[in-house]
């Protein structure tokens, strides 16, 4: 798979400049999280999830779950929050072990939520690069996520052609894979 690294590149060196930063995350950060998750599912799926599933997500219950699974030392998870130039976690990101049955790839990208107001900060590009770098990798996201779908094609994801419900919300989720990437040239 090729892709646009220098493209990349520039954009994670626009991130850098500009303050932001990624680091693992703690388990004091566990309601910052939970915050930041919920935000960014309220932007992101507005018009793609039923608006009661998006108003039922309780920060407070969040926060208990994500301090247990950030109280879990599992060395193959990438656990990262991604940090405004103000010091606030603005994003999160995790990577690990492919959870699927039949995986098409080793590591699988679970997660990467960047509060809209970071968009086009570069933020995104350097959580991607700290995750997987040039690895192969899957991922499942929400069939008619637009914006997510342009973004990972720009790492070059394509869909594979298998799907699952999101057993919550009955939307259909999309797998996509890459293999391992090459500069253009």
């Amino acid at each position: 798979m090729t892709v646009d690294l220098v493209r990349l590149q520039v954009s994670i060196d626009r991130a850098h400049h500009s303050g932001y930063l990624v680091r693992k995350m703690r388990t004091q950060d566990a309601e910052d999280i939970a915050r930041v998750h919920a935000l960014v599912w309220r932007e992101a799926y507005v018009d793609l999830m039923p608006a009661d599933f998006l108003a039922a997500m309780d920060i407070q219950t969040s926060t208990g779950r994500w301090r247990e699974f950030l109280s879990n030392d599992d060395g193959d998870l990438q656990r990262l929050a991604g940090v405004s130039p103000g010091g606030e976690i603005v994003a999160i990101a995790v990577s690990g072990p492919s959870r699927d049955e039949d995986p098409p790839t080793v590591l699988e990208l679970r997660s990467i939520n960047v509060l809209a107001e970071h968009h086009g900060t570069g933020l995104a590009d350097l959580l991607m690069e700290r995750l997987i770098g040039k690895q192969a990798a899957s991922l499942w996201m929400l069939r008619e996520n637009v914006r997510a779908r342009t973004f990972y094609e720009r790492y070059g994801f394509q869909p594979d052609g298998a799907t699952k419900i999101h057993e919550p919300t009955s939307r259909v989720d999309v797998r996509m894979v890459r293999e391992g990437v090459h500069a253009l040239g």
